[in-house]
């Protein structure tokens, strides 16, 4: 059986634990569904806090400089009923081992790079787990390095990519084409380039909208010669 095919863009931030949810959501129907379809996936970059300095900057005092001192309450509360959906998902997320926001512009140029390798799916899971199960660095080079080499990208590739301002670009016009695209919150999930699905949606809708966008020929019924694979014309 010919399996059709669907594209997904994957719009997400390092920083996003909805980000995180949603893609173990998405793994979760593509598994269940992959009898039907062959999947193409890519990750596109978007930065929840693209002007977090190097070193990082605390929750709460991001929180409160943004949204008032009422935010932590709804944190606290956000972050209970995250750690118990993701416990269902697979994503495992433990809040108290990562009290900073860290710039997440270097992963996404790792991303970036992984793509280079067949890696990309890979290294933007390691980067969700080290970020939000782990509580580690994501804007250390070191911490970056280990990742990148752990998934299938070749260390030497690895060892001054940091250095440098490769992949710098290329994020950076990522990010300004979902800006234009209208994309002004993460997870957005884009389907054949065409059809935007935003949120952590459950797996079972995920499967639904596969099946309304996945390409399919319906024949015009016409007489007329023809070969077949058998060999008969």
């Amino acid at each position: 059986m010919n399996k059709q095919k669907i594209k997904i863009d994957i719009v997400s931030d390092i920083n996003c634990p909805w980000c995180y949810l949603g893609e173990k959501r998405l793994q979760k129907a593509m598994a269940e569904a992959g009898d039907n379809f062959d999947f193409e996936i890519n990750f596109k970059p978007f930065e929840l806090s693209p002007n977090a300095p190097a070193e990082g900057e605390k929750k709460e005092d991001y929180f409160i400089r943004n949204y008032g001192k009422e935010a932590l309450q709804r944190l606290d509360a956000g972050n209970r009923q995250l750690k118990e959906m993701g416990q269902a998902e697979g994503a495992i997320f433990n809040f108290e081992k990562s009290p900073v926001i860290h710039n997440t512009f270097n992963g996404h140029r790792l991303i970036w790079l992984a793509e280079k390798y067949g890696v990309q799916e890979a290294v933007a899971n390691a980067l969700f787990e080290s970020n939000f199960t782990e509580g580690k660095n994501v804007n250390d080079h070191e911490q970056l390095k280990q990742i990148g080499i752990e998934h299938g990208i070749p260390a030497e590739k690895l060892e001054n990519f940091f250095s440098t301002t490769e992949g710098v670009e290329e994020v950076r016009a990522m990010e300004s084409w979902a800006q234009r695209s209208g994309i002004n919150g993460v997870p957005a999930f884009i389907f054949n380039d065409k059809y935007m699905v935003s949120g952590a949606q459950p797996a079972e809708t995920l499967k639904s909208v596969f099946g309304q966008v996945a390409p399919a020929l319906e024949e015009i019924k016409t007489d007329g010669p023809s070969c077949g694979p058998d060999g008969n014309c």
